[in-house]
């Protein structure tokens, strides 16, 4: 039996997150905020999105190389301090939240400000979301 979308469904639940989306792509930035939904994403296994968000960076001009590194970003040398610290939280509250250490608690803070630092927060919370109604909902990439 097929799903129904969560846009289909619960249109009006749909239109707040679009809303919360472009509120956190404002305050965050759209590549970092494409980062950090890119690599939660990978970490819970949502293809549509990993597709969606990895296609979304390489039309702000972010290369192939970086885009493809975010699954090894602590590995690589493609991503800057702020963008190691937002990966950093995605990974630590995807998939169950873990904790943030001080250390990194103060960099964030230091990196993006206290508003902008909650607002990671919150995106990582989003992307989490989308990523359910997604996998749920049996949302594959186009072929």
């Amino acid at each position: 039996m097929a799903r129904t979308s969560g846009f289909t469904s619960s249109p009006d639940t749909y239109r707040a997150l679009v809303e919360l989306d472009t509120r956190l792509g404002e305050s965050l930035g759209a590549v970092l905020y494409d980062l950090v939904k890119l690599r939660a994403s990978q970490i819970n296994g949502c293809a549509f999105c990993v597709d969606m968000h990895s296609t979304d960076l390489g039309k702000q001009g972010v290369p192939v190389r970086t885009i493809n590194g975010v699954a090894a970003w602590r590995e690589t040398p493609f991503f800057d301090e702020t963008q190691r610290v937002a990966l950093d939280f995605a990974e630590r509250l995807t998939g169950g939240v873990d904790e943030i250490p001080a250390d990194l608690w103060d960099e964030a803070g230091r990196l993006l400000g206290e508003t902008r630092r909650t607002d990671l927060i919150v995106a990582v919370g989003a992307i989490n979301t989308w990523n359910m109604l997604g996998i749920t909902t049996h949302l594959q990439p186009a072929p």
